[in-house]
C-alpha cells in the first residue's frame, strides 16, 4: 500500500523579511554599480618627469586590494606613504581623485646634492645627505670619495645637510679662485675634507666652518707664498680659523 505524499510548505515570508531581502539585493546591486562606476582605470603622474617607474609602482599598489582600486574607498594617505617608501627619490606625493576613473599623483622629487663614492660604487645623495640611488654616468655634480669604504644603503642618510651645502658652495668658490678640483675625499670624519687640485697640492678644509671664511684664509696664505716665491709641495691646511699651514 502506497503512502500518500505530503507537501512540504516553507513558511511564508513576512512583510518585513521581504523588505529586508529587497533592500539587501538593492545594496548588492548598488555596490556592484559603484565598484564599476568609480573604478580606477588610469594613474597619471604629474609632472611627467616624475617617471614611469612611479606610475608603475602606483598602479601595483592600487591593484593590490579591493578597497584601493576604487576612488571612493582608496586611502590616499596610505598610498602616498607607500609610494615614498618604495621610491627614495620621492620627497612627497600628493594624491588627487579625478572623477570618475583617474588617480592623479602629484610628485615632488628629491633635489640632487652631490655624488658619493664608496667601496667601488658611486651614489647620488640628495641635499639632505640621503642616498637617492646610483650616480648617473656623466653627472657634473661634485663627487666625494669615502676612503674608509663604508657601505651605504638607498634611502639612508650618509652625511648631514650642512656637509652637502659646504661641498656645493666650495666647488664654484675654488673654480673662481683658479683651482681645478680633481677629487674630494674624507677619511675618518666628514668634518675634514681633502680636495685634490690641478696645482699638484691638496687643500684641507674644516666642513664645520663656512666656505667664505676658509677661502679668505686661503687667499691670505696665497699672498704669503707669492711674496716668498714658494709653492706647497703637498698641501695647504685651512682647518684652523685665521691660520693656514702648508707643506
Amino acid at each position: 500500500m502506497t503512502r500518500p505524499r505530503r507537501r512540504v510548505r516553507w513558511p511564508a515570508l513576512g512583510s518585513l523579511q521581504r523588505r529586508l531581502l529587497i533592500l539587501a539585493a538593492g545594496l548588492v546591486l548598488v555596490a556592484l554599480w559603484l565598484s564599476q562606476a568609480f573604478a580606477i582605470r588610469s594613474v597619471v603622474v604629474q609632472p611627467a618627469s616624475g617617471g614611469s617607474g612611479i606610475q608603475a609602482v602606483a598602479k601595483t599598489l592600487v591593484q593590490g586590494s579591493v578597497l584601493s582600486d576604487n576612488l571612493l574607498t582608496i586611502n590616499v594617505g596610505t598610498l602616498s606613504a607607500k609610494l615614498q617608501q618604495a621610491d627614495p627619490a620621492l620627497r612627497g606625493a600628493e594624491i588627487r581623485r579625478q572623477w570618475p576613473h583617474t588617480l592623479v599623483v602629484m610628485v615632488q622629487l628629491q633635489q640632487p646634492g652631490l655624488g658619493w663614492s664608496t667601496d667601488g660604487s658611486q651614489y647620488l645623495l640628495d641635499r639632505n645627505g640621503s642616498v637617492i640611488g646610483p650616480l648617473a654616468d656623466g653627472s657634473e655634480l661634485p663627487v666625494v670619495t669615502d676612503e674608509s669604504n663604508l657601505p651605504v644603503t638607498t634611502g639612508k642618510q650618509v652625511v648631514s645637510p650642512a656637509f652637502v651645502t659646504f661641498v656645493e658652495a666650495l666647488a664654484p668658490a675654488l673654480s673662481a679662485d683658479g683651482y681645478g678640483v680633481t677629487g674630494m675625499s674624507i677619511s675618518d670624519t666628514t668634518y675634514d675634507l681633502t680636495v685634490a687640485t690641478n696645482k699638484h697640492y691638496s687643500l684641507i678644509f674644516d666642513t664645520t666652518r663656512t666656505v667664505p671664511e676658509e677661502m679668505s684664509d686661503l687667499k691670505a696664505v696665497q699672498g704669503v707664498l707669492a711674496a716668498q716665491k714658494q709653492t706647497p709641495a703637498s698641501y695647504i691646511d685651512l682647518r684652523i680659523a685665521g691660520k693656514a699651514y702648508y707643506k
